[in-house]
């Protein structure tokens, strides 16, 4: 956690103070990015940054503009229209969009914490699996947290995968996440996330998950009565950009635009780990029960999770050895 602090202190002041030397082109840009989340959200306040760092280094020859709470439409819109360049870039989490390969990073109990996430994501492994969005007209500037997914509902405390058995479970529409809840039991039903909330209100689903960010900042709290700190699923949510719009820049502008990508990113990815238990505090004050696995029961979990993995596997998503070589990162 004050690694990715500093991280993102150093990153914003190495590109302010070595920004003077680079030579800009005189070519005037703009950016439009865009997400599907709330403006308090992590990921907006990491594009803010995005858009504070280029505007002040470039004294404003670089515009940034930010779309927040799906205003340019759904995940699967918006990285449609970054790949045509109507919009530049977006963090997301939609791997059909972006690569199915990137699913090896998000299956289920695949990591331990933060920290070890990070090891692996921003070392060579994650560079590696980095190159396969190019093939989908993307390029990838940095991994930003998606966050350890946790799952709500209205019907019961969740103890062990048989208390999902026959629920309607909300979940995006994503193949490790759908296959997981099979596993476990649940009924999963894709809904767009701009209408969970209404979709929790009125029963159409029994429950949802989600990392607790996300819980609290769309008030999923408000029409969920139970949560179970599952921490089931890590989710990237990669900062992207639209390649053939990437290639046309000078090389001067695509220096400045990544680094400053990175500086949104690490921030993005320090507000997430600082406020992970903020979040569950305030949750928990809202009336919500909050149930915490223990290991045994957490096992139970895991066990039922196996045949994902199979899945993923046979898919060509991944190998045993990557699997373990991500286990092994210290």
């Amino acid at each position: 956690m004050k690694y990715l602090k500093t991280l993102a202190i150093l990153l914003a002041f190495v590109f302010v103070i070595t920004g003077a030397e680079c030579v800009l082109a005189a070519k005037t840009v703009t950016i439009k990015v865009g997400h599907g989340h709330s403006v308090f959200h992590p990921v907006n306040q990491g594009f803010e940054l995005f858009k504070e760092l280029l505007e002040k280094r470039t004294h404003g020859r670089i515009k940034v503009e930010v779309y927040p709470n799906a205003q340019l439409g759904s995940e699967s819109e918006m990285a449609e229209m970054t790949k045509m360049g109507t919009m530049q870039g977006i963090m997301f989490g939609r791997f059909e969009e972006m690569s199915p390969m990137l699913y090896a990073f998000a299956l289920p109990f695949l990591f331990k914490d933060y920290a070890h996430v990070n090891r692996v994501l921003n070392g060579p492994l994650g560079s590696f699996y980095a190159t396969y969005v190019e093939e989908h007209g993307l390029k990838l500037l940095g991994w930003a947290h998606s966050g350890f997914r946790q799952i709500t509902n209205n019907v019961r405390p969740i103890r062990r995968p048989e208390d999902l058995q026959g629920l309607k479970m909300r979940t995006p529409p994503l193949e490790n996440i759908i296959e997981t809840m099979k596993a476990f039991g649940a009924s999963p039903t894709p809904i767009a996330y701009p209408e969970v909330y209404m979709a929790l209100k009125t029963k159409v689903v029994d429950g949802q998950e989600n990392p607790y960010v996300n819980i609290y900042s769309e008030k999923f709290y408000e029409v969920q009565k139970y949560l179970t700190e599952a921490n089931y699923i890590y989710m990237p949510g990669p900062f992207c950009v639209g390649l053939k719009w990437w290639n046309s820049l000078s090389p001067e502008d695509q220096k400045i635009i990544e680094l400053a990508a990175k500086s949104a990113v690490a921030y993005t990815n320090a507000l997430t780990e600082a406020e992970d238990q903020k979040y569950k505090k305030l949750i928990a004050e809202s009336g919500v029960q909050i149930y915490e696995l223990s290991d045994e029961e957490r096992a139970a979990f895991i066990e039922k999770a196996q045949p994902v993995y199979d899945s993923f596997i046979k898919k060509g998503i991944v190998t045993e050895r990557i699997i373990k070589l991500i286990h092994l990162t210290k």
